[in-house]
């Protein structure tokens, strides 16, 4: 009997079949009533020359073992087999011949060589031997073949593909579950079990694991052992990461006004062999638990000067998270002012003022072409043309520039005048005085050298009532006197006289005649 390796072990013992049989194809099959007491047939089954690989050509042979039960020989076996891929029809009529029957004894035949992709069901149906007591009855490959002993199951005899174990899982972030899930395929079924490995040195028994929680990040091979029903083993192994979360961490800087710049200082955490890269950023800035930006590095404008918890929460390109809150202290923002010692007599000094101190840079203009880059410059001898408004325009030490204004008033000195001297008759008893003032403003007072009274002494223009004794003196002194208002420090004056013509005499000469001259 031929040495054969028995991997796929006795798939069925058949023993012979006595069946009135319809014949397929061109071939013949048994009649009905066809009996082989001569020979029988113990067993079919396969064999295959070692385990195959999913995916590789490989084959099994089909072997039938007969026992001969008459010392002469039995001439032109052969056999018909239908072959199924997937229960898909591959090849129907299979025909092997098996080569003669030499007398009484035991005898392996080969029956079937099928071909097949490793990993796909080979089915057997519709298994038939016949063979002839004698040669003369066998013909022309069986052309003209004589009724003669059969063996026929219907079989199928399953291949299945070869078991292969196999799972999925996934990769996590620190503190998730994985959960495994079988996959093993292949194999004679049920099987009968299943080890787990997880590689942290923690294991388990049975088809489905509950979820498994990795207590640190780092790359853990995961294996699969699964026996099947035959007691075949089969193992896979895989490799699976518990990722490390990203650090996340921010730096910030007050820019113009209540801007802040965020500067994002966040590090990707290495796990075993491969580093992430962050690949989103959500900021929020008021603490509302709504995202504000979306950006790595962006500015934002604070309403007002405070300390807020601004968080920042990223996610790296294993789809794991971090994040980080900071309180970020606003600070009021740098505002020019400007002010000065305004308003100020003509002549003085204007006294410019700017702030805030500590500033990058300080520049201001004004009229008659006024410029400076000082931060309180003065003006000598202020004249009207350096009335008007002044801007200080301050930059601060991150370039952030502010600007403030103030107004400057020149006052001119007053400038008084009474006019000419007034000539009035001694019967006239008002003289209206009219001032005027030609500088800034001021408080007036008329005076007299004489005795008599004005009706408003205090206005640019009052009449006065001469006295009798100015009458009489015939004449007056009268002053205007023009004290400035502040800032001013200053007194102008201006005199006239008034002059009091008599009234002459009226003289009347009476000339009689022929009197003497």
């Amino acid at each position: 009997m031929p040495s054969k390796i028995l991997y796929m072990f006795i798939v069925s013992t058949i023993l012979i079949s006595q069946i009135a049989l319809v014949g397929g194809g061109s071939w013949p099959r048994c009649e009905s009533g066809c009996t082989a007491n001569d020979v029988s047939i113990s067993r079919v089954y396969l064999t295959a020359p070692a385990p195959c690989t999913a995916g590789e050509t490989t084959s099994v042979e089909l072997w039938g073992t007969f026992v001969v039960n008459t010392a002469s020989e039995r001439d032109c076996p052969f056999s018909v087999i239908d072959i199924y891929l997937n229960n898909n029809p591959y090849e129907i009529n299979h025909v092997t011949w098996l080569g003669t029957i030499n007398g009484a004894g035991t005898y392996e035949r080969k029956l079937a060589t099928i071909t097949y992709t490793c990993g796909q069901e080979v089915s057997l149906r519709n298994i038939y031997v016949q063979w002839s007591a004698s040669k003369n009855t066998c013909g022309d490959n069986c052309n003209n073949y004589q009724p003669s002993k059969c063996y026929y199951d219907a079989g199928p005899i399953v291949v299945p593909p070869p078991l292969f174990a196999d799972f999925s899982g996934y990769n996590i972030c620190l503190g998730g579950s994985i959960q495994f899930e079988d996959k093993t395929s292949g194999g004679y079924t049920p099987y009968s079990s299943w080890q787990w490995n997880f590689g942290d040195g923690t294991t388990y028994s049975g088809k489905t694991p509950p979820p498994h929680t990795y207590s640190s990040a780092g790359k853990y091979t995961v294996t699969l052992t699964v026996t099947d029903n035959k007691g075949i083993i089969s193992s896979k192994s895989k490799d699976f990461y518990v990722w490390a979360h990203p650090v996340a961490d921010f730096n910030y800087l007050q820019t113009c006004g209540f801007d802040v710049q965020f500067q994002d200082a966040s590090t990707a955490t290495k796990t075993a062999d491969i580093t992430p890269s962050i690949s989103e950023w959500s900021w929020d800035f008021n603490n509302d638990g709504v995202a504000d930006s979306s950006s790595q590095n962006p500015t934002y404008t604070f309403t007002a000067a405070g300390t807020y918890q601004v968080k920042l929460t990223i996610t790296d390109s294993n789809g794991c998270t971090g994040s980080v809150t900071k309180n970020v202290v606003v600070s009021p923002a740098p505002v020019a002012t400007a002010a000065s010692n305004s308003p100020v007599c003509e002549g003085s000094t204007i006294q410019l003022t700017g702030g805030p101190d500590g500033m990058k840079s300080y520049y201001w203009t004004g009229p008659n072409n006024f410029t400076s880059n000082l931060q309180s410059p003065s003006i000598d001898s202020a004249t009207e043309s350096n009335a008007g408004t002044y801007t200080l325009k301050v930059v601060d030490y991150n370039n952030c520039e502010t600007s403030a204004s103030t107004s400057v008033t020149v006052q001119k000195k007053p400038q008084v005048s009474v006019g000419d001297d007034i000539y009035i008759c001694e019967n006239e008893k008002q003289v209206l005085l009219t001032g005027s003032n030609t500088g800034g403003p001021a408080t007036y007072l008329w005076t007299t050298s004489g005795t008599g009274t004005f009706s408003d002494p205090d206005k640019l223009s009052t009449y006065y009532y001469p006295s009798d004794a100015d009458i009489e003196l015939g004449q007056v002194q009268i002053t205007l006197t023009a004290t400035a208002t502040s800032p001013c420090n200053y007194v102008s004056s201006d005199s006239l006289k008034i002059w009091v013509s008599r009234i002459p005499n009226a003289l009347i000469h009476v000339l009689f005649p022929n009197s003497p001259g």
